[in-house]
């Protein structure tokens, strides 16, 4: 009933396939977002940024990179990038963007008070950047840095004229939110969303949508009935229990491909003792098991990745042993995914010092990811059976990534999920997650678990910094390594679904992201 209130009064999504632009599109998604697109680094977020503003580099419905507002990046030198800006592109209140909106947001990004996850990671690397004319830039590097447009795919430019002294609530109010984006911001609803409009001085394509409506509709069934009952046009994370029925409807299209996030486990290494393990009969303990390689490893072999696959997933998942996809870079064909044997878990828990187990903590969000509750809820039965005493946590998301926060983190296990289209291979994965926590060098701001090991962080950073040479093999080799000391506990690579109300049609992105412009009349 909420929902339909939310849409009384809208108008209905297609004028006439083929003929004028649709109107209005009206948009389902499934967390609440912000619009300062340089506060805290999560999906969401980038998804809403993508309708209002622009980035240097783009990246496609497959994740390649593709011109943005930069025409053409050149690597002049081992550390140096030069960047034709697009001509003519103005911002949507008329004044022109040029190199110096460009350096402003570089500038802005690190110094924004308070936020829990700043997108300084598509930073790293960057030691200046020279303005050589009004649309032509260098970026210089400390290092060689392969994937460096990959990373300006994740940073938006603002106008300095809008944003300038703006923080969070200027952009929510509307008087930042300036970009060059296919929309402009009409209104912010906080929490439960926002509208955008076509901006009709944008510089590529303009979209099918006069005005989209984006609403955020976190129960999963909520959403679905709402695209049902016709109160949706389209709708994000389709429930992986309803993707099956909706594809025999008449009604409803479904439109899915598995993304680019893979969902793996940081177990809490870094301190020497956590409040939330135990031993066996509930006493604290007086050091961190996780901290000894065989814990870790029969975390791993506690793990049924198939059957999870199967039961909290729905069979809407790809079981793995590793930190990317298939087709990625740094994907080894040669690392198995894990077999389940919680005889051996057993086993290697004695011989690591706990025959009876010990207790802990997993922690998880309950609505940022696919199944995110189901998943853990099953994960600690697993671990159960293996000797482990599990106790499962779950918490929204606002609250779980707030918690866990490097450098902050209590709980001894989390679930966490990494995309990596921004770089389109194992760099961004390795060095956030799996390296030492070096987060001044932009290394190891996801590493939630304070995992370190300096033969590793070298391998990571050979091939983070490799421009020549067999840079897929060293990538290759730093996975295993990270595999083998089991720095995180690869589960399965989610599958992105959406649904669409018959007549529209919609291109899934490879990083999950939900944006307008992939969604077009049917032909």
């Amino acid at each position: 009933m909420m929902m339909r209130r939310w849409m009384a009064g809208a108008a209905m999504a297609l004028a006439m396939v083929g003929g004028a632009q649709a109107q209005t599109l009206t948009m389902g998604v499934r967390a609440p977002f912000n619009i300062d697109p340089h506060f805290i680094f999560l999906g969401p977020n980038m998804a809403a940024s993508r309708h209002i503003y622009d980035t240097l580099v783009n990246r496609d419905a497959d994740s390649r990179w593709v011109p943005g507002l930069t025409l053409s990046w050149t690597a002049i030198a081992p550390t140096t990038w030069e960047l034709k800006l697009r001509p003519g592109v103005t911002f949507q209140d008329g004044t022109p963007f040029t190199a110096e909106d460009v350096t402003f947001s570089f500038q802005r990004i690190p110094n924004i008070p308070g936020n829990p996850g700043p997108y300084t990671p598509n930073l790293r690397g960057i030691t200046r950047t020279e303005v050589v004319d009004p649309l032509t830039i260098r970026i210089h590097t400390s290092q060689p840095n392969p994937v460096l447009p990959g990373q300006l795919t994740n940073v938006f430019i603002v106008s300095r004229r809008a944003a300038e002294g703006a923080g969070p609530t200027d952009f929510a109010s509307g008087r930042a939110a300036i970009g060059t984006g296919p929309f402009r911001l009409e209104q912010f609803r906080g929490p439960e969303g926002m509208d955008v409009v076509r901006n009709d001085t944008y510089w590529g394509e303009k979209p099918h949508w006069a005005r989209v409506q984006i609403r955020v509709a976190g129960n999963d069934a909520s959403r679905t009935a709402a695209l049902l009952a016709g109160d949706l046009d389209l709708i994000e994370n389709v429930p992986t229990t309803d993707a099956v029925r909706l594809e025999r409807s008449d009604r409803v299209s479904v439109f899915k491909r598995p993304s680019d996030r893979t969902m793996f486990l940081l177990p809490h290494v870094g301190a020497e003792t956590l409040p939330l393990i135990t031993d066996s009969t509930g006493q604290p303990l007086d050091r961190n098991p996780f901290r000894d390689v065989r814990v870790r490893q029969a975390l791993s072999l506690a793990i049924n990745r198939e059957a999870l696959v199967s039961r909290a997933m729905d069979g809407q998942a790809v079981a793995t042993g590793q930190l990317v996809p298939e087709g990625f870079g740094g994907y080894d064909p040669a690392i198995p995914t894990p077999a389940y044997d919680p005889d051996r878990a057993r086993a290697l828990l004695e011989q690591a010092g706990y025959p009876e187990g010990f207790g802990f903590t997993v922690g998880c969000s309950n609505n940022r990811y696919v199944n995110d509750n189901r998943v853990c809820q099953a994960l600690g039965q697993m671990f159960t059976r293996a000797g482990f005493q599990a106790k499962v946590e779950t918490q929204p998301g606002s609250v779980f990534f707030t918690r866990t926060q490097v450098g902050r983190n209590d709980v001894p296990l989390v679930l966490f999920g990494q995309s990596s289209s921004s770089t389109r291979d194992a760099t961004h994965v390795l060095s956030l997650a799996m390296h030492s926590q070096q987060v001044s060098r932009g290394f190891g701001q996801s590493n939630r678990g304070a995992f370190s090991d300096p033969d590793l962080d070298r391998l990571i950073e050979d091939a983070a910094f490799r421009m020549e040479g067999d840079r897929e093999g060293a990538l290759r080799m730093a996975m295993r390594e990270a595999m083998r000391l089991h720095a995180g506990i690869p589960i399965y690579t989610q599958m992105t679904i959406a649904a669409a109300r018959r007549g529209i049609a919609y291109t899934p992105r490879l990083d999950e992201q939900m944006v307008a412009i992939h969604a077009v009349p049917a032909r």
